[in-house]
């Protein structure tokens, strides 16, 4: 029994065989020895079930490369196509690719160059599909348009040539690197660029890395380059390995389990603040919840669940009712919940056990950003919720958008604008 198929990158295959005109359907169907009969989305999905099956894109596959493209790594198998470069400089450059060395299962670079593509596209990043060497139909980034002067010749080096044209070219460049060159250096891995930089231009590299490189390990860690962050550990050029608490609580805002356990395999000093835990309960990284655990490190356990609510992550809420240890919430939780419209985080909370802490600024920030379905479900939950008329009022007055829906909503529950002024400041329940 054949692997079971992953719809959303069969869909991706798909959809982006749609996108060709009918002929060039037929161009490929008739290269693989298809049957051509049929209409185009017939024709788009033989192509597609052909792929998945002939490419062993398993859902391990799936799994395996989304999270390399969720984390803006890349493909050492498909290195960039430099311009002005020797086929012998091209032959070393793919025997030393330069972009990351975390690579996926090697039957990703099988894919039709048209379908890698069109994933990548499909990320809407323009940089990465630069530094891959693909085609691309992303408009560029105002940030690369040569006519602002925002980047330098050196920049477009970084991030689409070999080292050998990264050296001329920074030779030749007056301005040199600027800022976004050496961020894309980090962020693809590119550490032979960046020892180029520390030696050649070391006034750029402390302008952008800061005084002892100083801001590197953190914007490392939060891209995920633990190669990026061996070279900065082993370069005796940097002699004082200076950081604060950026990188671990970076990587735990990133969900990058695997720079967490460089780094506390690295033997360096750990340091951490509240901010790792309430950005990964944010961000609904579990994994990263459950390394923390493992870890034996002391957790410094902020207002994660005031986090996890506002982000309406269930997940992360789940994980740290299991984890039995004891937590610090207030109001505000359901106040976030109840402002960004999860009624979903709401209802874990009424199922969860522990206690429920609010006030009236949940319907007034529910009311101010008009979530009439969450003033229903305050309603429905019988709880007794207090608000005053003022302040009903004076959020109607500031609502973000239009507060049509919600002032209907107070209306039929008979809120009384005109009530005199005992009334109108009298704190009252929903329920």
């Amino acid at each position: 029994m054949g692997a079971p198929v992953s719809a959303p990158l069969h869909q991706t295959i798909r959809d982006a065989y749609l996108r060709l005109t009918h002929d060039q359907r037929v161009l490929f169907l008739s290269i693989r020895g298809l049957s051509v009969d049929g209409s185009d989305q017939v024709l788009a999905q033989r192509l597609a079930d052909h792929d998945y099956a002939c490419y062993g894109l398993s859902s391990q596959l799936n799994s395996s490369l989304t999270g390399i493209f969720n984390a803006s790594c890349t493909i050492a198998s498909l290195p960039p196509a430099p311009p002005a470069c020797s086929a012998h400089q091209r032959s070393q450059e793919r025997r030393h690719p330069t972009l990351g060395s975390k690579t996926p299962p090697r039957s990703v670079s099988q894919l039709p160059m048209e379908i890698v593509a069109d994933i990548v596209d499909h990320l809407e990043d323009w940089e990465l599909s630069k530094a891959l060497g693909l085609p691309t139909s992303l408009s560029r980034p105002a940030a690369w348009d040569p006519a602002l002067g925002r980047v330098s010749r050196t920049d477009w080096a970084i991030l689409t040539a070999p080292l050998s044209t990264v050296r001329r070219t920074c030779a030749a460049d007056d301005r040199g690197p600027t800022k976004r060159g050496s961020v894309i250096a980090v962020r693809f891995a590119r550490v032979k660029v960046l020892h180029h930089i520390l030696l050649t231009s070391p006034a750029a590299f402390e302008r952008d890395f800061g005084v002892r490189a100083k801001r590197l390990p953190a914007l490392a860690s939060v891209h995920g380059r633990v190669d990026v962050l061996e070279w900065w550990r082993g370069c005796d050029a940097i002699l004082v390995k200076d950081y604060d608490a950026e990188p671990l609580d970076s990587a735990s805002r990133a969900g990058h389990v695997h720079v967490l356990q460089w780094w506390a395999a690295s033997g360096l000093p750990l340091h951490y603040t509240e901010a790792a835990l309430e950005h990964a309960s944010a961000s609904g990284h579990v994994a990263v919840l459950d390394w923390w655990a493992r870890s034996g490190l002391p957790l410094k356990i902020g207002r994660v669940l005031d986090s996890a609510s506002a982000a309406g992550r269930t997940d992360a809420l789940e994980w740290w009712r299991r984890s039995g240890r004891e937590l610090k919430y207030g109001a505000s939780a359901l106040m976030h919940a109840s402002v960004s419209g999860h009624i979903d985080v709401l209802e874990w909370w009424a199922q969860s056990g522990l206690q429920m802490l609010f006030d009236q600024d949940a319907l007034t920030g529910a009311t101010k950003h008009n979530r009439p379905a969450v003033l229903d479900w305050w309603d429905r939950s019988g709880l007794p919720i207090p608000y005053r008329i003022c302040d009903i009022e004076e959020a109607l007055e500031d609502a973000i958008g239009n507060p049509d829906e919600v002032r209907k909503w107070w209306a039929e529950k008979g809120l009384n604008v005109h009530a005199n002024d005992a009334e109108w400041a009298r704190l009252r329940t929903l329920n």
